[in-house]
């Protein structure tokens, strides 16, 4: 299940290197980077210490995201396109939700309507963490 949900690439790169790569790649596409989150600092602040790095980037681009409020507002709630740079066994990788496996899930008429949008969508952030990944 998660194959089809979740999009995961592996990287050489330092975890560091490889949130720089994201924001280059994305940005190079007419992605915005809207914030982002660094779960093993906020988890360790609040007393739980943590042995890997977790950091989420929140990305946009604002005529995807104008499509699909324009189809079902509701789809907001799956925005921004969120971008997890983590580390496990030593290993730096760059994962995304694949947004045709699940908005159809949470918005199947939305979804249906957005077909080709999603696809689009889907592509563009798969090319994304490609590059971020071996550029």
């Amino acid at each position: 299940m998660t194959q089809n949900v979740v999009y995961a690439v592996e990287t050489q790169k330092s975890f560091q290197d490889a949130l720089i790569a994201v924001r280059k790649a994305a940005e190079s596409r007419k992605w915005g980077v809207l914030g982002d989150y660094d779960f093993s600092e906020i988890l360790a602040a609040k007393g739980f210490p943590q042995s890997e790095r977790v950091k989420s980037l929140d990305l946009c681009k604002p005529g995807h995201a104008n499509a699909l409020m324009n189809v079902e507002r509701l789809t907001g709630l799956c925005m921004p396109c969120s971008v997890l740079v983590f580390t496990e066994g030593g290993k730096t990788k760059i994962a995304a939700m694949n947004p045709r496996a699940v908005m159809p899930q949470l918005f199947p008429q939305a979804a249906e309507r957005a077909g080709a949008q999603l696809e689009e969508i889907e592509r563009e952030i798969k090319e994304i963490l490609d590059e971020a990944a071996g550029g």
